[in-house]
């Protein structure tokens, strides 16, 4: 492979996952309410602990600055770069990783492509998993970058919260929406649209009929037979996931990459959070060969 993936930490895969599938990561700053930086070392766990004592974190989104500096360190070797950002919809990263391929570009002979993911945590997982494993399994740069338009135009989300507070603190809902997790046991649907960004599909009653509706919004968005993976989400409770995926596999689905969300999501959604993500069509059969 003459070319390099980069992604970044809001795309929830796992360190080994990523170091055998050969793709660098942008680690995505988060800070405390006094505006200290976290320790890179420092735990979901602690996170989610930390949150459920009352705290808030924030994350800063990657600089231009950051994104030439490891772009200039790649194209001074002459390898070309896929680099694949958080949704648009939901942090300047695109915008700041688009200028500085300006830069690269105009100083280096290398080719520097910036794909807006316009997914987060598993869904922006999915997208970079794949794209890494076709990468590792001798995909060329191009087959990469076609593979790529298909998970972007398809990939979906499907999540809930047990408390909408942290994505409204976060300014990704509205209050009035924010208020209707805290009725009793009413969890929120929640999707991402085609522009990245996070919406209320609908309201439900309960963990059981959430796993019920999101396998019945999967089921019409999907035209998947089943053969894909499909890739679930949790926080402080993996345990959550057991329901969910057992009512996936009765639906015939039987290939699932679990992913722990980390501190950059958890920031913004909290450590009640239960979901997946799944493709709306099948990968296409040119792709199979590098993604067995």
């Amino acid at each position: 492979m003459t070319f390099k993936i980069i992604s970044d930490s809001s795309c929830d895969l796992d360190k080994k996952t990523l170091e055998d599938l050969g793709i660098e990561i942008f680690r995505i700053k988060t800070a405390d309410e006094e505006g200290e930086d976290l320790k890179e070392d420092i735990s979901n766990q602690e996170i989610y602990k930390k949150m459920r004592e009352g705290a808030f974190f924030k994350t800063s989104q990657i600089t231009f600055y950051e994104y030439l500096k490891k772009f200039e360190e790649l194209a001074k070797d002459g390898i070309d770069i896929i680099c694949l950002t958080l949704s648009s919809g939901m942090s300047g990263t695109f915008q700041n990783a688009c200028m500085a391929k300006k830069e690269i570009e105009e100083k280096y002979p290398v080719r520097v492509e910036v794909v807006d993911s316009l997914a987060a945590s598993v869904g922006f997982g999915q997208i970079t998993y794949f794209a890494g494993l076709a990468a590792k399994n001798g995909a060329s740069y191009d087959e990469v970058l076609d593979l790529l338009k298909f998970l972007v135009k398809n990939t979906k989300h499907i999540f809930t919260v047990y408390d909408l507070k942290y994505l409204y603190e976060g300014g990704r809902v509205s209050r009035t929406k924010a208020k209707i997790s805290s009725v009793l046991n009413i969890l929120p649907i929640l999707e991402v649209d085609e522009e990245g960004k996070i919406y209320l599909s609908d309201v439900v009653r309960g963990k059981n009929k959430s796993y019920k509706k999101m396998v019945e919004i999967m089921g019409e968005k999907s035209n998947s037979n089943g053969d894909d993976r499909i890739f679930p989400v949790y926080a402080d409770n993996k345990e959550l996931l057991d329901s969910l995926i057992n009512k996936l596999k009765d639906k015939g689905y039987e290939k699932f990459l679990i992913l722990e969300i980390g501190q950059t999501i958890a920031s913004h959604v909290g450590p009640d959070i239960y979901g997946l993500a799944y493709l709306a069509e099948n990968i296409p059969e040119k792709f199979k060969k590098y993604l067995d």
